[in-house]
Parts: structure tokens; sequence; C-alpha cells
């Protein structure tokens, strides 16, 4: 995503990343350490998926400007979501 994040801001679009899987702020801030300084998009913790229970947890989803879920991308551990594919659908809305 890191790579590809230029085009998603080209197109006016807001990347949020959200960690389901920490438990607490610290370990949140020791995912956040694996990034080479300040990620270009947000990442925020979703504690105990308090908040996203009713979403998948390895997936990217498309939501546009009025909330709607418009596609949703899986992603897998060992596959990530074809990038290219959802500028595409971005393109299209």
């Amino acid at each position: 995503m890191q790579e590809v994040y230029g085009e998603f801001e080209k197109r006016d679009t807001v990347v949020i990343a959200v960690s389901q899987e920490d438990t607490d702020l610290k370990s949140h801030s020791r995912f956040l350490k694996y990034f080479k300084g300040k990620p270009p998009f947000d990442i925020v913790a979703d504690l105990n998926r308090k908040a996203t229970q009713k979403y998948r947890r390895t997936a990217a989803y498309l939501i546009d400007k009025k909330g709607v879920v418009r596609q949703v991308f899986p992603m897998l551990i060992h596959h990530r979501a074809d990038w290219q594919a959802i500028l595409g659908e971005i393109d299209r809305l």
C-alpha cells in the first residue's frame, strides 16, 4: 500500500488502516514501530474489535463519501488486494 499510496491521493481518496489485533495502546504502539517513519495514511487501533465487529478481519473496503460500502476486496495474509483493481473501482465511481 505504501508504494501506491500516491495514486490514491491523486484520486482524492482517504485511506485508513484499522489494526484489529491490538488489545491495548501499548501493543498498537509496538505495531506502529514496524513502519519506517510515519506511514502516509492513518492507522487506527480498534482495541478488541469493539467498533469493527461487523466487518471482515482481512478485507479492504471501498466506502463512498456518503458512507456506502461499494466494494469489498479480500486481503489474506499471503495475498493482498490488487491495489490496481481498487484504483480502477475508484475511477469507475
